[in-house]
């Protein structure tokens, strides 16, 4: 949680400010842009995934090919403290299932319907990649049902965000500060400060989600404590994007794997209304 920053809090919202300034963070906001496609190494939500020909297609417990979720690649992003620099970061879920979305409530780190991959090194040169991704029509995967409905190209900008009221480290600050109690039992003042943290797409910052922080339960699951993705549901005319009723999706790691470029352990967490 950084103390330096250019945040400001409303005027409605000032009484608070002291007990939550020190929690503002930056955070790497994800806008679609519809109206152009993105090349097969550059950042996206669906389509096809950056696969260099030397590399396997992640494959889930049906043994078939996941689907992609998400595609960073961080040269294209603006730089925040503690993410990757450079590289590929892909996020691939299973697309066998219909309610799901490869999340195992019983270990939301096991990666065997969801999977989370890192190129360090980027491949530019589309003669040394896979394009031709005809064997996933062969898959026998309903793709009516998976939650991301076409490629949507992204860019990025960098954003503040005051500690979110889901995030399960408000209720233990709530639970020792009166001004935060306060807020809670203002419902127009708490409306009001829940506009300021960061629904929808991004990276870093704090997760925002329908249901309970899966944190919240486990102090084991605390040890996550780095929002590394975020991608909330459409409400647009298309949909484009939709998980379950309107759902948010949620990958969190550990600071120090973070660090590491470690992704084999990270939590994946989605929920609905």
């Amino acid at each position: 949680m950084n103390k330096k920053t250019q945040f400001t809090f409303p005027k409605e919202l000032e009484p608070y400010k002291e007990a939550l300034e020190h929690t503002v963070m930056p955070f790497i906001k994800m806008k679609e842009q519809l109206e152009r496609t993105p090349k097969i190494y550059e950042s996206k939500l669906g389509g096809n995934p950056y696969l260099p020909k030397s590399a396997q297609h992640p494959v889930d417990s049906y043994k078939a090919p996941m689907l992609l979720l998400a595609q960073i690649n961080f040269t294209q992003a603006p730089e925040i403290e503690d993410m990757p620099s450079k590289g590929i970061l892909q996020f691939f879920i299973t697309g066998k299932e219909e309610i799901d979305y490869g999340q195992d409530p019983d270990d939301y780190t096991s990666q065997k319907n969801f999977r989370v991959v890192y190129y360090e090194d980027v491949i530019t040169d589309e003669s040394k990649l896979v394009t031709d991704f005809s064997y996933l029509k062969q898959a026998d995967i309903d793709f009516d049902y998976f939650p991301i409905q076409r490629e949507i190209a992204l860019s990025f900008e960098i954003q503040e965000e005051p500690l979110s009221c889901e995030d399960y480290r408000f209720d233990e600050l709530a639970d020792s500060n009166e001004l935060l109690e306060a807020l809670c039992e203002n419902d127009d003042d708490f409306d009001l400060y829940a506009d300021l943290y960061g629904k929808g797409h991004k990276i870093g910052g704090y997760l925002s989600t329908p249901q309970t922080d899966p944190r919240a339960y486990s102090e084991e699951l605390a040890e996550y404590d780095i929002l590394l993705l975020q991608i909330d549901s459409d409400e647009n005319e298309d949909q484009d994007i939709m998980f379950g009723d309107l759902g948010v999706v949620n990958f969190l790691i550990k600071k120090k794997d973070l660090r590491q470029l470690n992704f084999k352990d990270v939590v994946y967490n989605w929920s609905c209304s």
